[in-house]
């Protein structure tokens, strides 16, 4: 019982240190590359993938000739055969004998060459769903990661108005003490601070969610804190210059990355193994149709003792080299029919073929979809930045102009209330705008062939 207590108290202590501990901070790449260590399907994959080596040893074992090797024993009592004197017996004799035999392929439809073609594609098609599996599953931790750097930085803009807020409500209430401001105008003013308050526990609620899908996608431990690196030096480093270049993109560059992409993207690379993988499947239905030709050849010897006998025998040795026997053979089955399964089989592998056809033709047309998108939303987002910047600029010179109308009497605190919306809107669209930029533009350095963990 008092053992039972110890383990209770010290599970919880553990609970409680550990719960504790300060959080850890990871950066993108960091939150990336444990997305990927830490990812089932990527554990499947290079399971899967061990499997097609397993295949491709196979299938090159397969077309060596197999040799199999034979001892048998034999102690007989009763009615037999001597060999020595080709007559019946009834007394007991010992023999046994050795054999080897070996058989060897020589044509079969080019099935054996084929099937090890297959197997060598599979490897490499592989290789390259492994690569595309990483390579969605850092994109897709990436968009994660930014959504919450979008929440962090929006609850310290909306902290800030909050801020404000409050320093202009304090400002109101002491007008008021002055009678210089009315009743109705600091409740507006209040109703302000409580919209800015609403705003930020929206914003905080927002923050946990995406940190939960941050985990998530991570496959992170739930209930482990993570502190993600919100630096702004660090998260736009590389790419402030782009934010104002504008230049942007060409067509013409747009096509030669769209171009880059259906050459090397693993995703495309994976439709087109799989269509050559179909249409070698379809040769091998095929080649079932022709002879099958097989040269083979074998070796024997035996030792045989009358148990009862007095006539002297040859020895073990004499015997097993006077009884050697060697033979050659030379085999060819011709397929006649077999309830057309080779016929069906083929007709199957032809539709396999067809349908791998039409799902790499619709891998390409979504690549270049994804591949232009990422490109022109780039541009968008970069032109949406600029002027982003200069609406959070306008909007803050309005903001200090109407506070100072409105502590003069001026405006209203409706007036002043919508500055401080449109100041905190354009805040929150210039930060959005800012992380879709850096977002597309990692795709597009990504489809260009530069890799997303850097």
């Amino acid at each position: 019982m008092k053992k039972g207590i110890l383990i209770i108290i010290l599970s919880n202590f553990l609970t409680l240190l550990y719960a504790q501990e300060a959080p850890q901070k990871m950066s993108l790449n960091e939150c990336m590359m444990y997305a990927i260590e830490h990812n089932q399907s990527v554990k499947k994959q290079e399971f899967t993938n061990d499997n097609y080596k397993q295949d491709y040893t196979e299938a090159i074992a397969s077309m060596l000739p197999s040799v199999s090797g034979n001892v048998n024993t034999y102690n007989n009592y009763g009615r037999s055969i001597d060999p020595a004197t080709n007559t019946y017996t009834n007394t007991g004799t010992f023999s046994n004998s050795y054999s080897a035999s070996g058989q060897m392929p020589v044509f079969a439809g080019f099935t054996g060459i084929n099937t090890l073609r297959v197997s060598k594609v599979m490897k490499l098609m592989g290789v390259e769903q492994l690569q595309s599996i990483k390579d969605n599953l850092a994109i897709e931790t990436m968009k994660a990661y930014f959504n919450v750097v979008y929440y962090k930085n929006a609850v310290e803009i909306t902290k800030e108005q909050l801020a404000t807020s409050f320093k202009t409500l304090e400002q109101s209430r002491k007008y008021e003490e002055l009678g210089l401001k009315s009743a109705a105008d600091v409740a507006q003013v209040e109703s302000q601070v409580a919209s800015d308050e609403l705003l930020l526990t929206q914003q905080e609620n927002s923050l946990e969610i995406a940190m939960l899908t941050l985990k998530e996608q991570m496959n992170f431990p739930i209930a482990v804190p993570l502190e993600v690196d919100t630096n702004t030096d660090y998260l736009f480093a590389g790419y402030s210059a782009g934010l104002n270049d504008s230049a942007g993109l060409s067509a013409q560059s747009i096509t030669d990355i769209v171009d880059y992409a259906l050459e090397n993207n693993p995703k495309m690379k994976a439709a087109n193994y799989n269509v050559r993988q179909s249409q070698l499947n379809y040769s091998i239905a095929k080649g079932r149709y022709s002879p099958s030709i097989y040269i083979g050849g074998g070796y024997s010897t035996n030792y045989y003792k009358n148990l009862k006998s007095e006539i002297p025998v040859a020895s073990f040795g004499d015997q097993i080299r006077d009884n050697r026997g060697y033979y050659f053979s030379a085999s060819m089955s011709i397929p006649i029919f077999n309830g057309l399964s080779r016929r069906t089989n083929a007709h199957r592998y032809r539709n396999s073929m067809k349908i791998a056809e039409q799902d790499n033709s619709i891998t390409e047309r979504a690549l270049k979809t994804e591949v232009t998108q990422a490109a022109l939303e780039m541009k968008g987002y970069e032109k949406e930045y600029e002027q982003a910047s200069k609406k959070v600029n306008a909007s803050d010179l309005s903001y200090r102009a109407t506070l100072r109308k409105y502590e003069q009497g001026i405006v209203s605190p409706i007036d002043l209330q919508t500055t401080a919306n449109q100041l905190l809107l354009a805040k929150s669209q210039q930060l959005n705008a800012r992380l879709q930029y850096i977002i597309r533009t990692h795709l597009v350095e990504y489809y260009n062939g530069e890799p997303l963990i850097k």
